[in-house]
């Protein structure tokens, strides 16, 4: 790894190896996320590689997801990078876990079907190489760094856009589980990466969120819904959900964990939200603030 992180990781092969934060009862990595040596350089991979390798990446998003899978649930990420969450939920003490894991960027998609094989989940998480949103569509994907990209540029400024623009499918959520015949049954918790699409995403997904089964969502509050048309959407989604029964939570920090409070729409908020559905049993494993 590069100097700046302050980490060195095992290769293999010409893979680095992280192990996870995350440890089974023998003290063990429950896991391994590896990624091609070549992307020692990129911010994201530096910026995983050091919240990772010490107390973890994104605790308090890691110790809720943590606390409120259940056996048998589905966990879906949208925007699964590397397949650092993906990877959490399939290997979750619970047990039988179902993963659905959407990314669209063809680099990503391919080291986080990497990581899958490697630890041998391909019996539970199925990978789609595609992004979500309100329809069916073919879409530009821009990119600035691995963990930042983004359809149509949303949320990334132009001087910050790194390498050429990738033509990739996009989905919508409540087609693409129909299409997959998944368990009409399974309680759901909804993991949502998007860089300023999360909007769209959640428009496509409206059957799923009426549905009663989803009793978590998580997504991001990033720059993109500063102001404007952008912030608008934000509110229009945040009142949908609200519209569903849902009620939004957000940590003290990114990487600090602690007790919840209630999401404020008037502040400069900038991280994970986490939206509960009480009547789904979500929201009695956290207690706002």
């Amino acid at each position: 790894m590069d100097a700046e992180t302050n980490v060195v990781l095992k290769t293999e092969n010409g893979w680095a190896i992280l192990p996870s934060s995350l440890k089974r009862s023998d003290h063990t990595p429950r896991f391994n996320l590896t990624f091609p040596t070549y992307l020692s350089t990129d911010i994201g991979a530096q910026y995983l590689a050091a919240n990772e390798s010490g107390n973890g990446y994104e605790v308090p998003t890691r110790n809720l997801i943590e606390r409120t899978l259940k056996r048998g649930d589905l966990f879906v990420d949208v925007g699964a990078h590397w397949g650092l969450f993906t990877l959490q939920a399939a290997t979750h003490p619970a047990g039988e876990i179902e993963v659905i894991s959407f990314e669209p960027e063809l680099v990503n998609a391919l080291i986080l079907s990497e990581n899958v094989a490697k630890n041998k989940l391909l019996e539970v998480v199925t990978v789609i190489g595609a992004a979500c949103g309100d329809r069916y569509d073919l879409a530009p994907l821009t990119t600035n760094s691995t963990m930042g990209h983004s359809i149509r540029g949303v949320g990334l400024p132009s001087n910050a856009i790194k390498g050429p623009t990738k033509w990739v499918p996009v989905v919508t959520l409540d087609e693409a589980l129909a299409h997959l015949q998944k368990r009409v049954e399974r309680r759901v918790v909804l993991k949502i990466d998007a860089e300023g699409f999360e909007p769209q995403i959640i428009a496509g997904a409206r059957s799923l969120l009426r549905s009663g089964r989803v009793a978590l969502i998580i997504w991001e509050w990033g720059a993109a819904f500063a102001e404007g048309r952008a912030h608008g959407a934000l509110l229009d989604m945040v009142g949908f959900l609200s519209e569903c029964g849902f009620q939004h939570f957000q940590p003290p920090g990114h990487e600090a964990d602690g007790l919840l409070s209630k999401l404020d729409l008037d502040t400069a908020y900038l991280g994970n939200v986490f939206s509960f559905a009480p009547q789904a049993g979500g929201g009695a494993t956290v207690m706002p603030a």
